[in-house]
């Protein structure tokens, strides 16, 4: 009955414009920012929302109300948390039975204002798509229940999905209820089994039901600063001198376990706008993931020479780092934030190094600090709340603090939707700390 036509994916703060699409029967709705109410809208279902100044995660919900103030439907969607590149939905338009009726299909990418390719089924059948913004659907019997899905795909390997149930008295997408929360277990400290965790976790006071504890494979996101290139390509030779490259045995990784799943990824700090309609996206050019092989993180950052083009004084640092940290928690794995400074370093970012900081801790992503290239980068001071560090044993040997680290981060998986800077430790918690 009620869907979002603003679709908000990457980091967005300040004032935004929201609009809904709207079904039969829907005579006002309510927009609510994290629990509280923003606005009350009727047709034409748009209104600005504030977002405050400083990025942090939120949860931005619509509920439907009909003539007779009975809610009929509504929509949820996170904002500033992990997401994918790019996110599509469905509302299904007004209509009497199961012929002549349509549905219509809104979407938002970072590399892309229109997918290449929309495929579209209903109950596992295809869908004729003359117009991906309204879909005309074939008969069906009104009182079954049917799903209807689209695949959207807008290049890049970047793709979306949709998903709708309706009829048989049934309207609703389709959405996971689940949290995952990092902490670090201390150096010593063992974890009971899943049921036996009750009060340690809890949310705004209440008491959440961890449901599940993974200790899955580590995702590291490097953000690599421009003149930072000069100290890379530096230890790249000193890796290809001494013969490890990528099939050389004792890279940095060789010590971590042969089951190990590690993957590092490099994204830089210049940011590339995308046209998403009636607004823009800043999207930042970032590497495929590496998996751990058997490669040594100098080897990773020094070959990787492709770099976009830069101007000092353009660079968005501090910007680049709160996406990484999107990044880095995207697929609820354990997580972190490497950042490499050099000697000519400059931020143009929007947020400062320390609000990008708060966001990342409010996400549960920690960050490491590094100057490379000789010396403190005069970008460090700026990263205090950081303990910037230099680069003395070379970006391998700084790793292995980085996965030390990292072995101690555990995912508990708890009931229910929940905005992560709102999950506290409770008081039955013990030998374990918040990732921050």
């Amino acid at each position: 009955m009620i869907s979002f036509a603003t679709l908000f994916v990457g980091l967005v703060l300040g004032v935004v414009d929201v609009r809904l699409l709207a079904g039969a029967g829907v005579e006002r709705a309510g927009l609510y920012l994290d629990g509280r109410e923003v606005a009350e809208l009727r047709a034409p279902f748009a209104a600005a929302v504030d977002l405050g100044c400083e990025p942090e995660p939120h949860e931005l919900v619509a509920v439907a109300y009909d003539a007779s103030g009975r809610e009929v439907g509504r929509a949820r969607q996170w904002l500033n948390r992990p997401r994918a590149a790019a996110e599509a939905a469905f509302v299904l338009e007004p209509g009497n039975g199961g012929t002549g009726r349509a549905a219509r299909l809104t979407w938002r990418s970072l590399v892309a204002d229109q997918p290449e390719d929309v495929t579209v089924t209903l109950d596992g059948a295809p869908v004729e798509v003359h117009d991906p913004t309204r879909i005309g659907l074939p008969p069906f019997e009104p009182s079954g229940t049917h799903v209807l899905r689209a695949a959207l795909d807008f290049g890049r390997g970047v793709t979306a999905s949709a998903e709708l149930v309706f009829g048989g008295g049934a309207t609703l997408g389709v959405e996971s209820e689940l949290t995952a929360v990092a902490l670090e277990v201390e150096k010593g400290a063992a974890l009971p089994e899943a049921d036996g965790l009750a009060g340690w976790l809890e949310a705004d006071g209440a008491p959440l039901r961890v449901v599940a504890v993974e200790e899955p494979g580590a995702d590291v996101v490097l953000v690599a600063e421009g003149s930072a290139r000069a100290a890379l390509r530096q230890a790249y030779e000193r890796v290809s001198r001494a013969g490890c490259g990528l099939s050389h045995p004792q890279g940095a990784f060789a010590h971590v376990g042969a089951d190990e799943d590690l993957r590092l990824r490099l994204l830089w700090p210049v940011a590339a706008t995308t046209p998403q309609g009636d607004v823009e996206a800043n999207a930042y050019p970032t590497t495929r993931w590496f998996e751990r092989g058997r490669s040594s993180l100098d080897w990773i950052a020094g070959c990787r020479l492709e770099w976009p083009a830069w101007e000092r004084s353009a660079q968005r640092i501090a910007d680049a780092v709160a996406v990484a940290g999107l990044a880095a928690a995207e697929s609820a794995r354990r997580r972190a934030v490497l950042l490499l400074l050099g000697p000519k370093a400059k931020d143009g970012s929007r947020i400062s190094p320390d609000e990008a900081i708060r966001f990342l801790g409010r996400l549960g992503v920690p960050l490491r600090v590094l100057s490379v290239g000789g010396g403190r980068s005069p970008e460090a001071a700026r990263w205090r709340a950081a303990k910037p560090a230099i680069v003395s044993r070379g970006l391998t040997g700084e790793l292995e603090t980085l996965l030390d680290q990292l072995g101690r981060q555990r995912i508990f998986w708890v009931e229910g939707a929940h905005l992560p800077q709102a999950v506290s430790l409770g008081p039955a918690a013990r030998g374990v700390r918040l990732v921050r």
